[in-house]
């Protein structure tokens, strides 16, 4: 059922009503029918400590401060991003019997689709008959961005399709949310569609909405649809800015059409846009991943020449690069510089750097890296975790790497993911210790609450199929589909491996029919095992 139905939307037209209805049946109250709320700068706060001492001052003032000044301070609140924090003063200041007007209870909305709760967001409807007080556009938006940010994009083109259109409410803002929310969700065609939509509905698509839908189709691989809508932006007097050039020039170079990307780079050149950070960080990315790193080199001083300095991701970047050619005193070299320069490692630096030492095993300086982190009061993520326990494990100190297991554990920041133990039991099986594999399997699960994926599966299976125990191998393949875990092909290319090496081509063949009915895609290699064993 539509999360929609669930909480009644189809009903929300009883919370439209028109100037001409009557709300007699409303209970007489005082209300605040303010006009939208003047800019928040009127209030300044160090802290959101100082924001609530004078919010709980003002609702204890005799008499009673106005609504706009509270709606006030919950906004800067809200600016803040303790949504909580304003959802509880607002129902403290309801209990105190200080009537919202429809900009607090606007407020009120967004604080709850911020906090992932937008049952109780839609909820707050009933306040505004309550109250009598009339949604307006910018009600419905709120909502309809709460449902987009909560992934829940059927119910927000419900409300849309359902309500908005039927009262010709609209605008710029309404379709550019929705558009966000579709491309964000993956559904660039549809984004698409909908810009189409709001030219018959007299709403005119601008430069924002064009940009959201061209990055969306760039990164989704739609390169030429993002291009066909590039110029229809031309076409329609719309000119493009940096936004969807960087847009355009990542997709570019990903698919690696160098010739397109200069001619863009050219044209903003001709159009005197400045370049920025950003696009020059595209720009080096793809000249690394096509293995240019002389150029990306080029490419920097470039930048320096335009005026554009070098950030930390440029730098992580080129350290990235000379880390997969195995140069990581290189890439040392450059972080070390990058700290004398000013500028402040994050997570991503020490992690590419921490990869490239476990890389080459110099596991050691790997973890002293790990500590410069606490030093520097760079909280490792789970990634890093996860990188250095591989590292360890493939320098075959699983002690060392149990160690930091246990910590994240025992400490929980971070805990211990599926990753995280899926690499320890890799580790276990692939040197020769299947036993134990299969009795560390079993512990994780009931001691660790350890819920295997395909992966886990696949590493157990492989095992077996190594150690010719292939019964073995089929029944946890069974007690995988037991589980409701899809094998992929990787798993059955690890069981027809292991049936063509015993000579059962039947039972190969009847592994190959079985993909063919789960509509999953042989491989090459798969057809290189069948050929092999035949």
């Amino acid at each position: 059922m539509l999360y929609a139905r669930r909480y009644a939307i189809p009903k929300l037209h009883r919370f439209l009503l028109p100037s001409s209805t009557s709300i007699t049946f409303l209970p007489r109250v005082r209300l605040h029918s303010q006009p939208l709320l003047p800019s928040q700068n009127a209030y300044k706060f160090d802290s959101v400590d100082d924001a609530v001492a004078l919010f709980n001052r003002m609702v204890d003032m005799h008499p009673q401060p106005s609504i706009v000044d509270l709606t006030k301070i919950l906004g800067v609140i809200v600016k803040m991003k303790y949504y909580a924090t304003a959802i509880y003063l607002y129902t403290q200041m309801e209990l105190k019997g200080i009537l919202p007007f429809s900009v607090t209870l606007n407020i009120l909305i967004n604080c709850y689709c911020q906090a992932g709760q937008v049952g109780f967001a839609f909820s707050v409807m009933s306040k505004f008959i309550k109250w009598g007080i009339r949604p307006s556009p910018i009600t419905l938006t709120t909502l309809m961005k709460g449902l987009c940010l909560n992934g829940k994009m059927l119910d927000a083109l419900y409300i849309h399709d359902k309500i908005v259109l039927k009262r010709s409410w609209s605008d710029e803002i309404m379709y550019g949310t929705l558009i966000d929310g579709l491309c964000k969700t993956g559904e660039t065609r549809l984004a698409v569609q909908m810009l189409r939509k709001m030219e018959g509905h007299f709403v005119r698509p601008n430069l924002v909405m064009y940009n959201i839908v061209v990055d969306g189709l760039c990164k989704d691989g739609l390169l030429n649809d993002a291009v066909d809508l590039y110029f229809k932006m031309l076409d329609r007097g719309i000119s493009p800015d940096i936004v969807t050039y960087s847009s355009l020039i990542y997709g570019f170079c990903h698919v690696g059409q160098w010739k397109e990307a200069r001619l863009l780079l050219n044209e903003i050149v001709v159009k005197n846009i400045r370049l920025d950070v950003y696009i020059f960080n595209i720009i080096i990315d793809a000249l690394c991943k096509e293995g240019m790193l002389l150029q990306a080199h080029v490419m920097c001083d470039v930048m320096i020449q335009r005026g554009q300095q070098p950030d930390i991701v440029t730098y992580t970047i080129l350290m990235n690069e000379y880390c997969l050619n195995n140069e990581v005193d290189e890439a040392r070299n450059l972080f070390d510089m990058v700290i004398e320069r000013g500028l402040v490692p994050d997570v991503w630096s020490y992690n590419v750097l921490i990869k490239g030492y476990c890389k080459i095993n110099r596991a050691d300086e790997a973890m002293n890296l790990m500590k410069d982190m606490f030093l520097k009061n760079t909280v490792p993520n789970i990634v890093t975790y996860n990188i250095l326990v591989d590292g360890l494990c493939k320098a075959g100190r699983i002690s060392y790497a149990w160690e930091i297991v246990n910590e994240m554990h025992y400490c929980g920041q971070p805990s211990p993911d599926i990753n995280t133990y899926n690499i320890i039991l890799d580790y276990v099986c692939k040197n020769q210790h299947l036993g134990e594999a299969i009795a560390l399997f079993k512990s994780l699960i009931f001691e660790r609450s350890f819920v295997p994926n395909v992966w886990s599966y696949n590493i157990l299976i492989s095992g077996c199929c190594q150690n010719r125990r292939l019964d073995e191998a089929m029944n946890l393949f069974q007690d995988m589909c037991f589980k409701n875990l899809d094998p992929n092909i990787e798993t059955y290319n690890i069981l027809l491996h292991a049936l063509c090496d015993r000579q059962q081509l039947g039972k190969a063949i009847t592994v190959l029919n079985q993909i063919v009915d789960d509509d999953i895609c042989p491989n090459l290699y798969t057809y290189k095992i069948l050929i092999h064993g035949l």
